[in-house]
């Protein structure tokens, strides 16, 4: 399968909503809502799981999506992601680090031509 990239670095073809998602497995989005809930202390419903990819233009983005900055910014810009911004390593990007550091590495590594 091909490795796809979100905005922010996240690896969408190895999550386990987009996985499920390609899947149409709604047993396992609803596995996936209610982990996520745990996860984040929030009311994460299996409606707001089903996910193609962050940058897709289908309309099955995780709900997460309608608020994320990085992937606003991204998309405002016309890029696929982060690691091809000109300004990469800006202070949205940074504070999401510190939040979720495995992306940085996918940024990275996209930056390096790995």
């Amino acid at each position: 399968m091909e490795r796809i990239i979100a905005a922010c670095g996240l690896v969408c073809s190895e999550c386990p909503a987009y996985e499920a998602t390609k899947a149409g497995d709604a047993e396992a989005i609803g596995k996936v809502a209610q982990e996520w809930s745990e996860m984040f202390h929030a009311d994460v419903k299996p409606e707001h799981v089903w996910c193609d990819g962050c940058m897709t233009d289908g309309p099955r983005k995780c709900h997460h999506t309608t608020e994320c900055e990085v992937r606003a910014c991204v998309a405002g810009r016309g890029l696929r992601n982060c690691a091809v911004c000109p300004d990469y390593g800006c202070e949205t990007l940074t504070a999401f680090f510190e939040m979720a550091p495995p992306p940085r590495e996918s940024l990275e590594a996209l930056r390096a031509g790995r």
